[in-house]
């Protein structure tokens, strides 16, 4: 009998101590769940397991001079322009998507970038068949954010 008065005498004293732990917020701080892996980088070809060939490019840009983009780009058009100078003086640009015409006026996002967006539902033909798709063209220009 002693026993098992003893034994209730514990189990109440650890509900007290419990109840006092839980009152003042002394819970024990769970481990944080583990983190989880990291997936492997993209690789430079656009990614997937293809045996190391280079995927094909399916597009391409052809400027009006002809030439390429200098290579650092961002840094040679900081102090190009204003802000004010591009929103007012940068005008309208029209683009046409296989007949569709899109338009936009220059803007400013809200990254503080510069530039063109337009977007919309526009008429495709594949195949001999009509089908509608979806466009949104962003035109940002590197270095723009440094325009005040």
């Amino acid at each position: 009998a002693a026993r098992a008065a003893a034994a209730r005498a514990a189990a109440a004293e650890e509900r007290t101590e419990a109840a006092a732990v839980e009152d003042e917020g002394w819970e024990e701080e769970e481990a944080p769940p583990p983190k989880k892996a990291k997936k492997a980088p993209a690789k430079a070809n656009g990614g997937g397991d293809d045996g190391g060939e280079k995927k094909e490019k399916t597009f391409s840009c052809t400027t009006v001079s002809g030439n390429e983009a200098p290579k650092d780009l961002k840094k040679a058009q900081s102090k190009k322009l204003k802000s004010k100078e591009f929103l007012e003086k940068g005008g309208r640009i029209e683009i046409n998507i296989n007949g569709n015409k899109l338009t936009a006026d220059p803007r400013e996002f809200s990254s503080g970038g510069k530039g063109w967006y337009t977007g919309g539902k526009i008429e495709m033909r594949v195949n001999g068949k009509d089908i509608w798709a979806q466009a949104g063209i962003n035109i940002t220009i590197p270095g723009s954010q440094e325009w005040k």
